[in-house]
This record gives structure tokens, sequence and C-alpha cells, in this order.
């Protein structure tokens, strides 16, 4: 005789119970981390669109801007030529307030060094930061108004926050203000 042996009702009980438990103590560290990626890659599309403005500045030999574009603190930046000619446009590339995650959010300013607070969203904006043919961006003239962008999150004040900074020199950085710069090289200090 052949018999079929299968799980009972109480034992498939247990097991739901068991996966809503795990679920229920894994949920914020999931939170957490969703907040943290949408933080890093925002802040990695603002760089980005630094170091664009960067090159095209090199590459044309002229003045270009990135600009932040969003009021609110969105973060929305453009590239563009400051003098627009046939060859040099007002805007190069965009990043629109819809595009990646919706909670990242950006403060300005030209505190390097203070890490410890951070600038709060919508700081300081509209704000740019204007590239010489060199590739230099200099504080002193021009459409420069910022050295330093800071990432926050408006969902959950806990997220990991990142700080990009622009030397006058046309250096851009991106550090993590929870970390000390002389023990990790990825810290701000």
């Amino acid at each position: 005789m052949h018999t079929q042996r299968g799980a009972t009702l109480i034992e498939l009980m247990v097991g739901i119970s068991i996966m809503v438990f795990l679920l229920a103590t894994a949920m914020p560290s999931f939170t957490r981390w969703l907040q943290d990626a949408q933080n890093r890659t925002a802040a990695e599309s603002v760089m980005n669109g630094l170091q664009l403005a960067r090159m095209e500045s090199l590459r044309r030999n002229t003045l270009v801007r990135f600009r932040l574009t969003d009021s609110t603190g969105k973060v929305a930046w453009e590239v563009g030529c400051v003098a627009v000619t046939a060859t040099c446009p007002a805007t190069i590339q965009s990043r629109l307030a819809t595009e990646g995650g919706g909670n990242a959010r950006v403060g300005v300013g030209r505190a390097i060094g203070q890490y410890g607070t951070a600038i709060s969203a919508g700081s300081n904006l509209l704000a740019s930061v204007d590239f010489d043919g060199l590739g230099r961006a200099p504080l002193a003239g021009g459409g420069t108004e910022i050295n330093r962008i800071d990432i926050t999150n408006a969902k959950l004040s806990q997220a990991r926050r990142y700080v990009l900074t622009v030397g006058s020199g046309g250096q851009i950085r991106m550090c993590d203000p929870a970390l000390t710069f002389p023990a990790n090289p990825q810290g701000c200090g």
C-alpha cells in the first residue's frame, strides 16, 4: 500500500507565521537600503552632471554651466553653454526631477569642511557652477555660486547623506560625512 504524506494545517500555519515574522523584522532594513540607494543614485547623477560640464568646458574651450533647476530641492539639473552659439547650445544635457527616485533632495552652499550638519533640502536653489575653458570653477566672479552640494532624503532622515564638493581648480569629489577622511577615503574631512 502506497501512502502519501503532506503537511498538516498546523505545520502550514507555523511556517506562514515564521515567514511573516521574518518579513516584519527585515522591512525596516529594506526600507533604509532603498532610501540609501536613492540618495546614492542622486549623488552620482549630480556628480556626472558636474563632470560633464567640466569636460564640455575643456572640449569647447568656453564657459559651461552646471545648474540645479528645481527650487524645491528635487534632483534636476542641466548643463549648457553660458554664451550660446551655433556650436555651443544652451542645453547640452539635462536631468528632470521625475527621473530616478523621488525622495532624494539637494541643498547647496559654500560651507566646505563643516560636514557635521547637512545643508537643508532646497537651500540656496536655484544655483549653478561655471567651469571655464581650463576646467576650473573659481568662486570669485562668474556664475559659480556654490562649492558644496548635500544629498539628503525627504522620506527617511536616517538615510545615508552624501556631499559633493567642487574645488576652485575644478576637482569634483563625492564623500560620506558619516565616515572620516583619514580613516576612510570615502569619508569627508
